[in-house]
């Protein structure tokens, strides 16, 4: 159990090098223990809860002058990159970018985090910043949305101790009304999907899949993986069948292919597997009966061997690689698709502090340039089908903010928040 609480904190603690150990220790030695809990009792959101975070310590970091440190002169201001400069955006040309098209009740979800502190944000579509508001999560979290309710996934100290918290996009703003419950500790979970009434969480350190009820956020069972040491790191869901990419890492190492495991959603059982053809799976986007898949192989080693972008054709079960991590020069890490032009935006890990995206023509399998203005694309990359714009969390240092990309007209705006981009998501009822 030791050794797989270091495998996902070695994943990640690469990323982690430039960031001091006190900041880690300032991070959650304030933050008082949630009681283990073997039912899936709910866990309602409050400050002043002994549960969660005292409103003292909640106070203490986000008081105002706190905010005066981590907010810059610039923090409202958005900027245009263009290939030959930079130009300030104003409050009309934002309403030019933004979709008059789109609905009103779309919100965009923004998780921010500088490894000691983790901040969620939210804005609509049309706005030019964040909301002046904004919610305290543990700094590794991850945020996610289907309709109007939104989950996020807390992983306190490496993945040890983990909560799940559920809320509504529509009263995002009244923290009493934010649900939580403790998963099991060690499972280190990664990624959220919804099937109908009921939501699965993809853990990582545990060889199982979580089920829970979106509506009032408890725990109603567990599905169990066909393999151990699986590593889940994405889960999807195709009508009622469930999507889980495993990496099936050896001490640390990818040694061999990712796996897709295929799971019967309602009667909870596994369908099949398919060995994929690249190595370590990161993440991976669902279209029409295929699933995209972003694979760095050892990232952190900086060893792109088997690395690459592939597809896997639902019907027929097969894997093609649309493009190798030689020739996109690094390893892919998030992945997102503008469904509208078949183009594969991919984040690509060249070496710490460097991720610039590049977007792979499906139909040629041919790569274009990196997109301009964007440093390191780590923070998360998400394309939004109605809005039809791509959104890029970029945490490059000096450069960060939530980029926002237009492929129409080639232009790129950036809001800033008070922390760096970490986890993005829309949620759109």
């Amino acid at each position: 159990m030791i050794q797989r609480i270091s495998l996902a904190a070695l994943k990640r603690s690469f990323t982690f090098l430039a960031i001091s150990v006190a900041l880690f220790a300032c991070s959650n030695s304030n933050e008082p223990e949630i009681p283990s809990s073997s039912s899936s009792e709910e866990m309602p959101y409050s400050s002043s809860s002994e549960e969660m975070l005292s409103s003292s310590s909640t106070e203490e970091i986000l008081s105002s002058s706190s905010i005066e440190e981590m907010s810059s002169s610039s923090s409202s201001e958005e900027t245009l990159y263009s290939s030959s400069a930079e130009v300030t955006l104003s409050s009309s040309s934002i309403d030019e970018i933004s979709s008059s098209s789109m609905e009103s009740n779309a919100m965009l979800l923004n998780f921010t985090s500088d490894y000691a502190t983790g901040l969620l944000h939210w804005m609509a579509f049309s706005s030019e910043s964040f909301s002046s508001d904004d919610i305290l999560f543990d700094q590794d979290s991850k945020v996610f949305a289907n309709g109007k309710d939104i989950f996020v996934l807390e992983r306190k100290n490496w993945g040890a101790t983990n909560i799940l918290s559920c809320m509504q996009a529509d009263k995002i703003g009244d923290r009493t009304l934010i649900k939580q419950t403790r998963l099991e500790d060690i499972s280190n979970p990664y990624e959220v999907a919804v099937v109908g009434n009921k939501g699965y969480i993809a853990l990582y350190d545990l060889d199982y899949v979580q089920i829970f009820n979106p509506a009032t956020c408890a725990l109603s069972g567990k599905i169990n993986l066909p393999i151990t040491e699986a590593n889940a790191a994405s889960i999807k869901a195709s009508g009622d069948t469930l999507l889980v990419v495993a990496q099936r890492l050896e001490n640390f190492v990818a040694t061999k292919p990712g796996l897709l495991i295929r799971i019967n959603a309602s009667a909870g059982t596994v369908i099949d597997t398919i060995q994929m053809k690249l190595y370590n799976p990161q993440s991976s986007v669902l279209s029409n009966g295929k699933l995209y898949i972003a694979s760095p192989d050892d990232w952190y080693r900086e060893s792109f061997a088997n690395a690459g972008v592939e597809v896997v054709n639902l019907a027929t079960g097969t894997s093609e690689v649309l493009a190798t991590g030689a020739q996109l020069g690094g390893g892919p890490n998030h992945i997102a698709l503008d469904e509208a032009n078949q183009i594969l935006y991919v984040s690509v890990y060249e070496y710490f502090g460097s991720g610039p995206v590049k977007p792979v023509n499906i139909s040629g399998k041919t790569i274009g340039s990196a997109l301009p203005g964007i440093a390191d694309s780590f923070g998360s990359l998400l394309f939004d089908n109605v809005a039809k714009k791509l959104f890029v969390g970029d945490r490059g240092i000096g450069n960060e903010g939530l980029k926002i990309y237009d492929p129409e007209t080639k232009s790129i705006i950036t809001i800033k928040s008070k922390l760096p981009p970490y986890s993005i998501a829309v949620a759109r009822w």
